[in-house]
């Protein structure tokens, strides 16, 4: 079949056939982006005679690079989809492989993901000496991977970064990233700055760059944080050719450093760049689409678009008013049984979002009771099972042994009385010969005051590690890791530490493993490329909860309104339309930006749904123990009333309750609204709050009397079950996020 853009909208076609120059897409949900940016890639291809390796296609999960790569192959009748089509990551990690010399690493560079960089941060504690009761190891990888996003260094850092740790924080920045070059190793974050290092200290390798990628396109622009716009920049050579490709209504990943200016402000950095908007939406009937529209023009950071459709206008959406989270978990059954024997869907039609994970445990009781197929994304990853990253570290000091973070977890296990104080001798020996701890322990007859049998056990350690070294070059990948798995124990330990279940479960996933690696291995040798253990690691540091996805299994799907973003579903459930909740209530300094990204999750998750929509909302929650009533979400008032059909029982409990809450929550939109005109504390102090006292613990306010600096708090505190009447301005008491 002969490519063509006649299977595109009239915008769709514009955008495809505007090649030249900048491009702003401004793409609603279910508007057909990718099926625009495929024809795009392929037109330049087909039509302009552009070389596939000229250009270059960033998304942000590697299950969008791939659905890219197959469209592409698809519409040209082979595969000669570019072989630049990834991840920011990926694609900067390619880069620095290639170019690992001139950036100052070797090519078999480790990546550490969170756990790694967080046991990183304990060392480096360990080394200062500073306690990690004060200055959490988790919260200081937290606070430096925001600094990263932003592109700053430890003597960018301001007192308001710095105030939790007492103005060390530049000099424990820069002590980690010198143990991560000791490690050969680089953390998320630096996969997206060192690029930007290399292109400014040698100017012939980003000319080398900027000449290669000709013309460049990036996927979901609105989740960008500064670094990653700083690349791009970097990368644009002098024909601007750039197209960028979001939705600035769909922007909900601030928390983690995505900037919504990098998309609003497009047209400021490329005043010449041409705007096309796809409103057709061909997926939510037009009862969803109204709503989602009326929910989300409230925001004011916003280009502006308005989604319709020819679709059907379908039902109106559900809202039910649950007694606490039970009965709505058991509302949210009836509705699969409904859709299933009613509607005739299928358990993979249907999904349930949520804001926290927390929230899935009373649903996933009572689907077990029912015998209701489910899949989880967002909770357990598989390759975060203890029974794979201790695999995967074995396979990680074999390809990089200068990775120390990876040594230390696996050096005694399974156990082979290898102790602690052992390790640390053998530091202190690496430290004073300046060489990494696998070679120190190669060394091991040189460390004083280590007994014979000691050594022993360490030159064991060491030569299976060296033994592996040397068959890596020899084995594939697949006979490598399967060979390892019994060589070393592991298989042995889980089988015999464990009872039967917990044994064949834990076993059957390093099973699960060995699949893992020899399908990466066949679907590499398709397309010629690299197929070694470094290149299979590091496709697995840079997995997301999306990736592992199968989209096939026939089981209801459970996840956050987080990972839900570029999926779609039949029938979509959302729970706890709570205020606190959805919106979550950070802090007491929760602002108008905040909220608004709240308001665009939403937005996301209603434009999830293809057929139904059902909105669930709880008039009581238990957390911490006890039950805490709650006030309806502030976003159910800003959908229409016409769009919305609320269950009969719950009508009249459902109008006591918006009477009850109108004062509240028009005091709440007047403080978002004039954004600072209102004391931040009267989103805090409210009854039924979550508190933390120092003294007295976890708590919840019950009353409150009088305003300001005066006013008188009753807290219940549930660790001694006492009550307590604090003034405001000596109470001490600090939020507790929901």
């Amino acid at each position: 079949m002969a490519f063509s853009l006649a299977d595109l909208n009239d915008v769709q076609k514009k955008a495809a056939q505007n090649t030249e120059g900048p491009m702003l897409i401004l793409a609603g949900a279910g508007s057909g982006k990718t099926r625009t940016l495929t024809y795009r890639i392929a037109n330049l291809i087909k039509k302009k005679k552009v070389h596939p390796s000229q250009i270059l296609a960033l998304t942000f999960t590697n299950k969008a690079a791939k659905e890219m790569k197959s469209r592409i192959a698809e519409l040209l009748g082979s595969d000669v989809a570019p072989s630049w089509i990834g991840t920011f990551h990926s694609m900067a990690a390619r880069i620095l492989r290639i170019e690992a010399a001139a950036a100052g690493y070797e090519k078999n560079f480790t990546i550490y993901d969170v756990d790694d960089q967080v046991r990183a941060l304990k060392k480096v504690l360990s080394m200062v000496g500073l306690p990690q009761q004060k200055y959490p190891p988790k919260m200081l990888q937290s606070r430096l991977s925001r600094l990263k996003n932003k592109f700053l260094y430890p003597t960018d850092i301001k007192a308001e970064d710095d105030r939790d740790f007492e103005g060390l924080l530049p000099d424990i920045y820069k002590k980690y990233q010198a143990y991560l070059k000791a490690n050969n190793a680089l953390d998320f974050d630096d996969l997206l700055m060192k690029p930007i290092e290399l292109f400014t200290e040698k100017p012939e390798i980003h000319e080398k760059y900027v000449a290669k990628f000709k013309y460049i396109m990036v996927d979901e622009y609105q989740d960008t944080n500064h670094t990653q716009y700083l690349l791009l920049q970097k990368l644009v050579s002098e024909q601007k050719n750039i197209c960028v490709v979001g939705d600035e209504d769909q922007a909900i990943y601030g928390w983690r450093g995505a900037d919504i200016s990098n998309i609003l402000d497009f047209n400021k950095d490329f005043p010449e760049a041409k705007t096309y908007k796809l409103e057709e939406n061909y997926r939510s009937n037009s009862n969803i689409l109204e709503a989602a529209n009326a929910l989300v023009e409230h925001n004011k950071e916003r280009i502006g678009k308005n989604l319709w459709t020819k679709l059907e206008q379908g039902e109106p959406i559900s809202v039910f008013m649950a007694t606490d989270e039970t009965e709505e978990a058991k509302h949210i059954i009836d509705i699969i049984h409904t859709e299933l024997y009613t509607n005739k869907r299928n358990f993979r039609d249907i999904a349930i979002l949520y804001r926290t994970n927390a929230q899935s445990r009373v649903m996933e009781d009572l689907l077990r009771r029912n015998a209701i197929s489910y899949t989880i994304i967002g909770s357990v990853k598989f390759y975060d099972r203890k029974e794979i990253k201790d695999i995967l570290a074995y396979l990680k000091l074999i390809v990089n042994p200068a990775d120390d973070i990876a040594l230390k977890r696996i050096v005694n296990f399974p156990l082979r009385g290898i102790g602690e104080t052992t390790v640390q001798k053998i530091e202190k020996f690496a430290d004073i010969e300046n060489i990494n701890l696998f070679e120190a322990m190669g060394r091991v007859q040189e460390v004083a005051s280590i007994s014979a049998a000691m050594i022993a056990r360490v030159v064991e350690f060491y030569d299976l590690i060296k033994k592996f070294i040397g068959l890596s070059s020899e084995l594939s990948a697949v006979e490598l890791t399967s060979t390892l798995a019994s060589e070393s124990g592991i298989i042995h330990h889980y089988q015999t530490e464990y009872d039967q279940y917990e044994a064949e479960s834990r076993v059957n996933n390093i099973k699960e493993l060995f699949n893992s690696v020899a399908q990466f291995v066949s679907e590499r040798k398709k397309t010629e490329k690299d197929d070694s253990l470094a290149s299979y690691l590091e496709e697995v540091m840079l997995m997301s909860d999306v990736d592992g996805w199968n989209s096939d299994s026939n089981a209801v799907t459970l996840m956050t309104l987080h990972s839900s973003k570029g999926l779609e579903f039949p029938v979509v459930c959302i729970t706890g339309l709570e205020m606190g909740l959805l919106p979550l209530q950070k802090t007491h300094e929760t602002n108008l930006q905040e909220l608004e990204e709240e308001r665009r999750l939403m937005y996301v998750g209603m434009t999830r749904a293809q057929k139904a929509l059902y909105l669930c909302y709880a008039a009581r929650r238990r957390k911490y123990g006890a039950y805490m009533d709650t006030m309806p979400s502030l976003f159910l008032d800003e959908i229409p009333d016409e769009l919305l059909q609320y269950d009969s029982s719950k009508k009249t409990v459902r109008r006591t309750s918006k009477k009850k809450s109108t004062s509240r929550r028009k005091k709440i939109q007047s403080y978002f609204n004039a954004h600072t005109s209102q004391d931040p504390d009267e989103l805090f102090y409210r009854i039924g709050q979550p508190v933390y006292h120092s003294t007295f613990g976890k708590g919840q306010i019950l009353g409150l009397e009088g305003h300001g600096d005066k006013m008188k708090i009753t807290v219940h505190f549930i660790n001694d079950d006492i009550t307590k009447k604090l003034l405001k301005a000596y109470a001490n008491l600090s939020p507790i996020e929901n």
